[in-house]
Protein backbone atom coordinates (compact mmCIF):
# COMPACT_ATOMS: atom_id res chain seq x y z
CA UNK A 1 0.00 0.00 0.00
CA UNK A 2 1.22 3.52 -0.70
CA UNK A 3 1.63 5.55 2.48
CA UNK A 4 -0.87 8.41 2.23
CA UNK A 5 -3.71 9.89 4.28
CA UNK A 6 -6.11 7.15 3.15
CA UNK A 7 -3.65 4.51 4.35
CA UNK A 8 -3.30 6.38 7.64
CA UNK A 9 -7.05 6.24 8.16
CA UNK A 10 -7.29 2.55 7.29
CA UNK A 11 -4.51 1.62 9.68
CA UNK A 12 -5.72 3.86 12.51
CA UNK A 13 -9.24 2.41 12.21
CA UNK A 14 -8.09 -1.23 12.10
CA UNK A 15 -9.59 -2.87 15.19
CA UNK A 16 -10.32 -6.43 16.22
CA UNK A 17 -11.66 -7.82 19.53
CA UNK A 18 -9.31 -10.80 19.24
CA UNK A 19 -6.39 -8.46 18.57
CA UNK A 20 -4.51 -6.78 15.75
CA UNK A 21 -1.01 -8.11 15.10
CA UNK A 22 1.36 -5.28 14.06
CA UNK A 23 4.79 -6.30 12.75
CA UNK A 24 7.59 -3.90 11.88
CA UNK A 25 11.02 -4.71 10.43
CA UNK A 26 13.92 -2.47 9.49
CA UNK A 27 15.61 -4.26 6.57
CA UNK A 28 18.84 -2.29 6.63
CA UNK A 29 21.03 -3.66 3.78
CA UNK A 30 24.16 -2.68 5.74
CA UNK A 31 23.42 -5.36 8.32
CA UNK A 32 25.27 -8.49 7.35
CA UNK A 33 24.67 -12.17 8.10
CA UNK A 34 23.66 -15.42 6.45
CA UNK A 35 20.23 -14.95 8.04
CA UNK A 36 18.97 -11.35 7.94
CA UNK A 37 19.17 -10.00 11.51
CA UNK A 38 15.74 -8.39 11.15
CA UNK A 39 14.30 -11.87 10.42
CA UNK A 40 15.92 -13.22 13.56
CA UNK A 41 14.46 -10.39 15.63
CA UNK A 42 10.99 -10.88 14.13
CA UNK A 43 11.06 -14.65 14.74
CA UNK A 44 12.15 -14.13 18.35
CA UNK A 45 9.44 -11.52 18.90
CA UNK A 46 6.69 -13.75 17.50
CA UNK A 47 7.91 -16.67 19.63
CA UNK A 48 7.92 -14.51 22.75
CA UNK A 49 4.42 -13.26 21.95
CA UNK A 50 3.05 -16.77 21.36
CA UNK A 51 4.49 -17.97 24.68
CA UNK A 52 3.02 -15.03 26.60
CA UNK A 53 -0.63 -14.97 25.46
CA UNK A 54 -3.31 -17.25 26.89
CA UNK A 55 -4.46 -20.48 25.26
CA UNK A 56 -7.45 -19.07 23.34
CA UNK A 57 -5.49 -16.22 21.83
CA UNK A 58 -2.41 -18.43 21.38
CA UNK A 59 -4.34 -20.88 19.20
CA UNK A 60 -5.83 -18.14 17.00
CA UNK A 61 -2.53 -16.26 16.78
CA UNK A 62 -0.69 -19.48 15.85
CA UNK A 63 -3.17 -20.22 13.04
CA UNK A 64 -2.88 -16.69 11.67
CA UNK A 65 0.91 -16.77 11.75
CA UNK A 66 0.85 -20.07 9.85
CA UNK A 67 -1.59 -18.67 7.28
CA UNK A 68 0.62 -15.59 6.88
CA UNK A 69 3.71 -17.66 6.14
CA UNK A 70 4.18 -16.28 2.62
CA UNK A 71 3.48 -12.72 3.79
CA UNK A 72 6.06 -13.10 6.55
CA UNK A 73 8.64 -14.46 4.11
CA UNK A 74 8.09 -11.41 1.90
CA UNK A 75 8.29 -9.10 4.90
CA UNK A 76 11.82 -10.26 5.79
CA UNK A 77 13.17 -11.12 2.32
CA UNK A 78 16.40 -9.12 1.71
CA UNK A 79 15.49 -8.30 -1.90
CA UNK A 80 11.93 -7.17 -1.15
CA UNK A 81 11.01 -3.50 -1.69
CA UNK A 82 11.57 -1.01 1.09
CA UNK A 83 13.89 -0.60 4.04
CA UNK A 84 11.04 0.00 6.50
CA UNK A 85 8.28 -2.61 6.20
CA UNK A 86 5.14 -3.26 8.20
CA UNK A 87 2.36 -5.83 8.22
CA UNK A 88 -0.96 -5.49 10.07
CA UNK A 89 -3.42 -8.38 10.51
CA UNK A 90 -6.72 -8.57 12.40
CA UNK A 91 -6.70 -12.00 14.07
CA UNK A 92 -10.45 -12.68 13.91
CA UNK A 93 -11.27 -11.32 10.44
CA UNK A 94 -7.93 -11.84 8.70
CA UNK A 95 -8.00 -8.30 7.29
CA UNK A 96 -4.38 -7.56 6.32
CA UNK A 97 -2.40 -4.54 5.17
CA UNK A 98 1.26 -4.21 4.22
CA UNK A 99 3.34 -1.05 3.86
CA UNK A 100 6.84 -0.60 2.39
CA UNK A 101 8.92 2.55 2.45
CA UNK A 102 12.54 3.63 2.05
CA UNK A 103 12.35 5.42 5.41
CA UNK A 104 13.71 3.26 8.28
CA UNK A 105 11.29 1.84 10.84
CA UNK A 106 11.94 0.13 14.17
CA UNK A 107 11.81 -3.64 14.67
CA UNK A 108 8.69 -4.31 16.71
CA UNK A 109 5.98 -6.91 17.39
CA UNK A 110 2.71 -5.73 18.92
CA UNK A 111 -0.69 -7.26 19.69
CA UNK A 112 -3.53 -5.02 20.85
CA UNK A 113 -7.22 -4.35 20.12
CA UNK A 114 -6.11 -1.69 17.59
CA UNK A 115 -3.20 -1.45 15.19
CA UNK A 116 0.06 -0.09 16.60
CA UNK A 117 0.80 2.89 14.33
CA UNK A 118 3.16 5.08 16.37
CA UNK A 119 6.28 3.99 14.40
CA UNK A 120 4.47 4.75 11.14
CA UNK A 121 3.55 8.25 12.29
CA UNK A 122 7.15 8.80 13.38
CA UNK A 123 8.30 7.96 9.84
CA UNK A 124 5.68 10.39 8.52
CA UNK A 125 7.55 13.24 10.21
CA UNK A 126 10.61 12.84 8.00
CA UNK A 127 9.19 11.30 4.85
CA UNK A 128 5.71 12.79 4.39
CA UNK A 129 4.48 13.52 0.83
CA UNK A 130 6.23 16.34 -1.01
CA UNK A 131 5.45 17.61 -4.50
CA UNK A 132 8.24 18.76 -6.80
CA UNK A 133 7.64 20.97 -9.85
CA UNK A 134 10.68 21.16 -12.13
CA UNK A 135 10.33 24.11 -14.51
CA UNK A 136 12.35 24.84 -17.63
CA UNK A 137 11.96 25.94 -21.27
CA UNK A 138 9.99 22.78 -22.08
CA UNK A 139 7.32 23.35 -19.43
CA UNK A 140 7.12 21.58 -16.08
CA UNK A 141 7.55 18.10 -14.66
CA UNK A 142 5.59 17.06 -11.57
CA UNK A 143 7.04 14.50 -9.17
CA UNK A 144 5.76 12.87 -6.00
CA UNK A 145 8.36 12.27 -3.28
CA UNK A 146 7.45 10.30 -0.16
CA UNK A 147 9.25 8.03 2.30
CA UNK A 148 12.47 7.80 0.31
CA UNK A 149 10.86 7.20 -3.09
CA UNK A 150 10.33 9.67 -5.90
CA UNK A 151 8.43 9.20 -9.15
CA UNK A 152 7.25 11.41 -11.98
CA UNK A 153 3.46 11.61 -11.93
CA UNK A 154 2.51 14.28 -14.44
CA UNK A 155 3.66 17.32 -16.38
CA UNK A 156 2.78 20.09 -18.82
CA UNK A 157 4.60 20.55 -22.11
CA UNK A 158 5.21 24.07 -23.41
CA UNK A 159 4.93 24.52 -27.17
CA UNK A 160 4.62 27.73 -29.15
CA UNK A 161 3.79 28.16 -32.82
CA UNK A 162 6.20 30.83 -34.07
CA UNK A 163 5.86 30.03 -37.77
CA UNK A 164 4.31 33.40 -38.56
CA UNK A 165 6.70 35.36 -36.38
CA UNK A 166 9.20 37.43 -38.29
CA UNK A 167 12.76 36.93 -37.10
CA UNK A 168 14.74 40.05 -38.06
CA UNK A 169 18.43 39.27 -38.46
CA UNK A 170 21.32 41.67 -38.21
CA UNK A 171 22.08 44.55 -35.90
CA UNK A 172 19.33 47.01 -35.13
CA UNK A 173 19.98 50.71 -35.66
CA UNK A 174 19.54 53.11 -32.77
CA UNK A 175 19.77 56.87 -32.49
CA UNK A 176 23.08 58.27 -31.37
CA UNK A 177 23.47 60.86 -28.68
CA UNK A 178 23.34 63.50 -31.44
CA UNK A 179 20.03 62.35 -32.89
CA UNK A 180 21.35 60.66 -36.03
CA UNK A 181 20.80 56.95 -36.82
CA UNK A 182 24.45 56.08 -37.05
CA UNK A 183 24.61 54.01 -33.82
CA UNK A 184 24.12 50.23 -33.58
CA UNK A 185 23.41 47.92 -30.67
CA UNK A 186 25.76 45.01 -30.28
CA UNK A 187 23.03 42.33 -30.23
CA UNK A 188 20.72 41.54 -33.12
CA UNK A 189 16.98 41.35 -33.13
CA UNK A 190 17.04 37.63 -32.35
CA UNK A 191 17.08 38.89 -28.75
CA UNK A 192 13.60 40.33 -29.23
CA UNK A 193 12.38 37.00 -30.59
CA UNK A 194 13.81 35.16 -27.57
CA UNK A 195 12.28 37.69 -25.22
CA UNK A 196 8.83 37.09 -26.71
CA UNK A 197 9.26 33.31 -26.32
CA UNK A 198 10.33 33.76 -22.68
CA UNK A 199 7.33 35.99 -22.06
CA UNK A 200 4.94 33.35 -23.39
CA UNK A 201 6.69 30.67 -21.30
CA UNK A 202 6.24 32.68 -18.12
CA UNK A 203 2.55 33.21 -18.89
CA UNK A 204 2.21 29.48 -19.54
CA UNK A 205 3.78 28.61 -16.17
CA UNK A 206 1.66 31.19 -14.34
CA UNK A 207 -1.47 29.64 -15.87
CA UNK A 208 -0.38 26.21 -14.60
CA UNK A 209 -1.32 27.13 -11.00
CA UNK A 210 -4.62 25.24 -11.26
CA UNK A 211 -2.75 22.04 -12.20
CA UNK A 212 -0.37 22.46 -9.27
CA UNK A 213 -3.23 23.13 -6.84
CA UNK A 214 -5.12 20.07 -8.10
CA UNK A 215 -2.08 17.84 -7.59
CA UNK A 216 -1.50 19.20 -4.06
CA UNK A 217 -5.04 18.13 -3.16
CA UNK A 218 -4.93 14.77 -4.95
CA UNK A 219 -1.54 13.64 -3.60
CA UNK A 220 -1.79 15.20 -0.13
CA UNK A 221 1.47 17.13 -0.49
CA UNK A 222 2.50 19.02 2.63
CA UNK A 223 5.28 20.85 0.79
CA UNK A 224 5.51 21.94 -2.84
CA UNK A 225 9.05 22.55 -4.10
CA UNK A 226 9.33 24.59 -7.29
CA UNK A 227 12.81 24.39 -8.78
CA UNK A 228 14.53 25.88 -11.83
CA UNK A 229 15.72 29.26 -13.12
CA UNK A 230 14.63 32.01 -10.68
CA UNK A 231 12.36 33.85 -13.14
CA UNK A 232 10.58 30.60 -14.08
CA UNK A 233 10.18 29.56 -10.43
CA UNK A 234 8.62 32.94 -9.67
CA UNK A 235 6.28 32.65 -12.66
CA UNK A 236 5.08 29.20 -11.59
CA UNK A 237 4.63 30.21 -7.94
CA UNK A 238 3.10 33.68 -8.03
CA UNK A 239 -0.45 32.68 -9.01
CA UNK A 240 -0.89 29.84 -6.49
CA UNK A 241 -3.98 30.37 -4.38
CA UNK A 242 -3.86 31.54 -0.77
CA UNK A 243 -5.85 28.47 0.25
CA UNK A 244 -3.15 26.08 -0.91
CA UNK A 245 -2.69 23.40 1.79
CA UNK A 246 1.05 23.13 1.22
CA UNK A 247 4.03 25.32 1.99
CA UNK A 248 5.71 26.49 -1.22
CA UNK A 249 9.51 26.20 -1.31
CA UNK A 250 11.41 28.03 -4.05
CA UNK A 251 14.65 26.34 -5.12
CA UNK A 252 17.16 27.66 -7.65
CA UNK A 253 18.60 24.26 -8.54
CA UNK A 254 18.31 23.54 -12.27
CA UNK A 255 17.33 19.87 -12.48
CA UNK A 256 15.44 19.58 -15.75
CA UNK A 257 17.61 16.75 -17.13
CA UNK A 258 17.84 14.81 -13.86
CA UNK A 259 16.12 11.55 -12.99
CA UNK A 260 13.54 11.42 -10.15
CA UNK A 261 16.11 9.79 -7.82
CA UNK A 262 18.69 12.49 -8.62
CA UNK A 263 16.10 15.23 -8.09
CA UNK A 264 15.10 13.82 -4.70
CA UNK A 265 18.72 13.54 -3.58
CA UNK A 266 19.57 17.07 -4.73
CA UNK A 267 16.55 18.60 -2.98
CA UNK A 268 16.77 16.54 0.25
CA UNK A 269 18.61 19.25 2.28
CA UNK A 270 16.15 21.97 1.21
CA UNK A 271 13.16 19.74 1.98
CA UNK A 272 14.53 18.87 5.44
CA UNK A 273 15.17 22.56 6.15
CA UNK A 274 11.65 23.46 4.98
CA UNK A 275 10.10 20.84 7.27
CA UNK A 276 12.05 22.14 10.25
CA UNK A 277 11.16 25.77 9.43
CA UNK A 278 7.47 24.82 9.13
CA UNK A 279 7.53 23.04 12.50
CA UNK A 280 9.32 25.94 14.16
CA UNK A 281 6.58 28.27 12.85
CA UNK A 282 3.94 25.94 14.30
CA UNK A 283 5.68 25.99 17.69
CA UNK A 284 6.00 29.79 17.60
CA UNK A 285 2.31 30.18 16.67
CA UNK A 286 1.39 27.75 19.44
CA UNK A 287 3.26 29.85 22.02
CA UNK A 288 1.71 33.10 20.77
CA UNK A 289 -1.92 31.93 20.67
CA UNK A 290 -2.80 30.52 24.13
CA UNK A 291 -6.52 31.23 23.65
CA UNK A 292 -6.63 29.15 20.45
CA UNK A 293 -4.61 26.21 21.72
CA UNK A 294 -4.77 23.36 24.20
CA UNK A 295 -1.65 22.16 26.04
CA UNK A 296 -1.15 18.85 27.83
CA UNK A 297 -2.87 15.48 27.51
CA UNK A 298 -5.95 16.29 29.61
CA UNK A 299 -6.81 19.51 27.76
CA UNK A 300 -6.05 18.00 24.34
CA UNK A 301 -8.21 14.92 25.01
CA UNK A 302 -11.09 17.13 26.11
CA UNK A 303 -10.79 19.19 22.91
CA UNK A 304 -10.55 16.04 20.74
CA UNK A 305 -13.66 14.57 22.32
CA UNK A 306 -15.49 17.80 21.53
CA UNK A 307 -14.29 17.85 17.91
CA UNK A 308 -12.57 21.20 18.46
CA UNK A 309 -9.04 20.25 17.35
CA UNK A 310 -7.82 21.62 14.02
CA UNK A 311 -4.23 20.31 14.28
CA UNK A 312 -2.72 17.88 16.77
CA UNK A 313 0.95 18.47 17.63
CA UNK A 314 3.17 15.71 19.05
CA UNK A 315 6.86 16.11 19.83
CA UNK A 316 9.02 13.59 18.00
CA UNK A 317 11.02 12.80 21.15
CA UNK A 318 8.07 12.70 23.54
CA UNK A 319 6.49 9.70 25.21
CA UNK A 320 3.42 10.29 23.07
CA UNK A 321 5.45 9.55 19.92
CA UNK A 322 6.61 6.15 21.19
CA UNK A 323 10.26 7.03 20.62
CA UNK A 324 11.05 5.95 24.19
CA UNK A 325 9.97 2.36 23.57
CA UNK A 326 13.11 0.27 22.90
CA UNK A 327 13.62 -1.00 19.35
CA UNK A 328 12.72 -4.68 19.07
CA UNK A 329 10.19 -4.51 21.92
CA UNK A 330 7.31 -6.98 22.02
CA UNK A 331 4.14 -5.20 23.11
CA UNK A 332 1.03 -6.99 24.37
CA UNK A 333 -1.25 -6.83 27.39
CA UNK A 334 0.05 -10.25 28.46
CA UNK A 335 3.68 -9.10 28.44
CA UNK A 336 4.67 -6.71 31.22
CA UNK A 337 7.59 -4.42 30.24
CA UNK A 338 10.62 -5.05 32.44
CA UNK A 339 11.22 -1.43 33.47
CA UNK A 340 8.65 1.04 34.89
CA UNK A 341 9.89 3.73 32.48
CA UNK A 342 9.19 1.49 29.49
CA UNK A 343 5.75 0.54 30.86
CA UNK A 344 4.90 4.25 31.20
CA UNK A 345 6.16 4.94 27.68
CA UNK A 346 4.01 2.13 26.25
CA UNK A 347 0.90 3.40 28.06
CA UNK A 348 1.53 6.96 26.89
CA UNK A 349 2.17 5.83 23.31
CA UNK A 350 -1.15 3.97 23.33
CA UNK A 351 -2.87 7.12 24.54
CA UNK A 352 -1.06 9.04 21.79
CA UNK A 353 -2.45 6.58 19.22
CA UNK A 354 -5.94 7.14 20.60
CA UNK A 355 -5.41 10.91 20.19
CA UNK A 356 -4.26 10.43 16.59
CA UNK A 357 -7.31 8.27 15.86
CA UNK A 358 -9.68 10.89 17.27
CA UNK A 359 -7.90 13.67 15.37
CA UNK A 360 -8.08 11.91 12.00
CA UNK A 361 -11.70 10.90 12.62
CA UNK A 362 -12.62 14.58 13.01
CA UNK A 363 -10.61 15.56 9.89
CA UNK A 364 -7.95 17.31 11.97
CA UNK A 365 -4.34 17.38 10.82
CA UNK A 366 -1.64 15.52 12.75
CA UNK A 367 1.89 16.90 12.95
CA UNK A 368 4.77 14.91 14.47
CA UNK A 369 7.32 17.67 15.02
CA UNK A 370 10.89 17.43 13.73
CA UNK A 371 13.71 16.25 15.97
CA UNK A 372 14.63 18.96 18.48
CA UNK A 373 11.50 21.04 17.85
CA UNK A 374 9.66 21.27 21.17
CA UNK A 375 6.49 22.79 22.59
CA UNK A 376 6.66 24.70 25.86
CA UNK A 377 7.18 22.74 29.05
CA UNK A 378 3.52 23.05 30.09
CA UNK A 379 2.45 21.00 27.05
CA UNK A 380 4.43 17.95 28.12
CA UNK A 381 4.99 16.88 24.52
CA UNK A 382 1.43 17.22 23.16
CA UNK A 383 -0.68 20.20 22.13
CA UNK A 384 -3.39 21.24 19.69
CA UNK A 385 -4.59 24.20 17.68
CA UNK A 386 -8.33 24.65 18.20
CA UNK A 387 -11.09 25.38 15.72
CA UNK A 388 -12.93 27.45 18.30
Amino acid sequence: MPMDRETQLRLVNLRDEAGVLSLYVNADPRQEGSTPPWKTRLDQGLKQLLEAVDNGTRSLLGRRVEEMKLDLEQLVRPGAPGIGRALFTALATGETYTVEMQTPLVDRVALAPRSHIVPMLGAWAEGSPVGVAVVDGKGLRLLDSRFGRCEEVSGLSFSLDTAEWRVMKGPAAVRSAYGSRDGFISSNQQDLFDYRVAEHLQKFLAAAHSTLEEHVRAFGWELLVVTGEPELVEAASKSLGNGLKADVVASQLVLSQSTPAQIQQALAPEIAAARRERDERLVADFAESPRKTAAGSEAVLDALQGGRVDRLLIERDSVWSGRRIPAGAVLADAIAPGEPEVAAAVADAQLGEAMIEMALASDARVSILSDGTCLDEEAGGVGAFLRW
